[in-house]
């Protein structure tokens, strides 16, 4: 691979279509995962950095799936972690240029899906280095636009990295000082959190909402990862004040008896599989009203 980078750069620079960058993405994952993360490490700056290079260039999902298993194969290492932070970074930064409206968001839905799928892993691997960075609200923007999008696999790439991003703040709810064992770091993480959840927090649970009453895509009701009742189930419990002042709004569109039934479900005492049938239930109840012309 050390011998072949030159010509592989070199290819990845002249064709710039969908096929060249998966067979070249699909050629570094098996690589990579083969020879060891130890073994493939000398490679591992300049794979970074054409990863970038080649996704600024061409806008191609492939180099965002590559960077996701850059980012599990060594998101263990300490010396790794500035450079798949800067990757993830730069990468987010085209990405938002390339979507600036919802009509960008239609027409590349598997960026969008590859995104987002590539946050999260960060989020899940590399929390601290992104969470408390300038970049996590900005991918927290953009993904409460993608939410809305009527695209299943961009949907549940939005949602996952929602779910992921929660699931982090919900593990640390209960270290207020930072002190714990993530330290300053995860104290700051918490902090930047709190600040996204509080700048975007309104749009992201009207959307979620609005999917439930069918007014949105609703491709995920229920399920232990990304869906749409695990993130209001984890932003009652971060922020219930907020929350229900919140979906105030979107529930208004329905009647009342449906409004009980999900209101209902928000109590401290209501277990998760409780909350999701809860969940089902009335976007069910919803669904009937609108095929009968509520």
């Amino acid at each position: 691979m050390t011998q072949c980078w030159p010509y592989l750069d070199s290819i990845s620079l002249k064709y710039t279509d969908f096929n060249m960058a998966e067979k070249l993405c699909r050629l570094h994952k098996h690589c990579l995962r083969n020879c060891g993360a130890a073994a493939y490490k000398p490679v591992f700056g300049r794979l970074c950095t054409q990863l970038v290079r080649n996704y600024a260039h061409s806008r191609q999902s492939p180099y965002l799936y590559a960077a996701s298993i850059c980012i599990s194969e060594y998101s263990k290492d300490p010396s790794c972690t500035e450079q798949l932070y800067e990757m993830l970074a730069e990468m987010g930064k085209s990405s938002f240029a390339l979507l600036r409206s919802m009509e960008d968001f239609k027409n590349h839905p598997d960026v969008v899906e590859e995104l987002f799928f590539l946050a999260g892993r960060m989020v899940v691997c590399c929390p601290e280095a992104f969470i408390a960075s300038v970049m996590f609200h900005p991918f927290i923007q953009c993904a409460a636009v993608g939410m809305k999008q009527d695209h299943k696999d961009a949907n549940r790439g939005t949602l996952s990295f929602l779910d992921n991003a929660l699931s982090f703040g919900f593990v640390n709810h209960h270290d207020s000082s930072g002190s714990g064992s993530g330290g300053a770091g995860a104290g700051a993480c918490k902090q930047s959190l709190e600040y996204a959840i509080g700048q975007e927090g309104q749009q992201i649970a009207t959307n979620l909402i609005l999917a439930l009453v069918g007014e949105l895509p609703c491709y995920r009701v229920a399920t232990n990862t990304g869906s749409i009742a695990g993130i209001l189930h984890k932003l009652y419990r971060l922020c219930p004040g907020m929350l229900l002042e919140w979906i105030s709004v979107p529930l208004s569109k329905v009647s009342e008896t449906e409004k009980g039934i999900l209101m209902n479900a928000f109590n401290p005492n209501t277990s998760l599989q409780d909350f999701f049938a809860t969940c089902e239930r009335f976007a069910s109840v919803c669904s009937k009203s609108q095929k009968m012309g509520r």
